[in-house]
């Protein structure tokens, strides 16, 4: 069963908070993923995609980059 977590994003600008999914890879799509991985998370707002660590409830947020492009 997957599961989803209670996140805000860290992106500068955005704010949205919510439930989401995580994924195994950058922009991936949800998994169910064991406590103690690494995990990507996508905002719906601003698109945006930040690693996290899922570490139970609540989860980590790792420092969000932003990449020029």
């Amino acid at each position: 069963m997957l599961t989803s977590y209670l996140v805000a994003c860290p992106h500068e600008n955005c704010g949205w908070t919510g439930s989401l999914f995580p994924a195994l890879v950058q922009a991936g799509a949800g998994a169910e993923i064991p406590s103690g991985r690494w995990a990507w998370l996508q905002c719906p707002r601003c698109e945006r995609a930040w690693e996290v660590r899922l570490d139970g409830a609540p989860v980590m947020n790792l420092p969000a980059i932003e990449h020029g492009g």
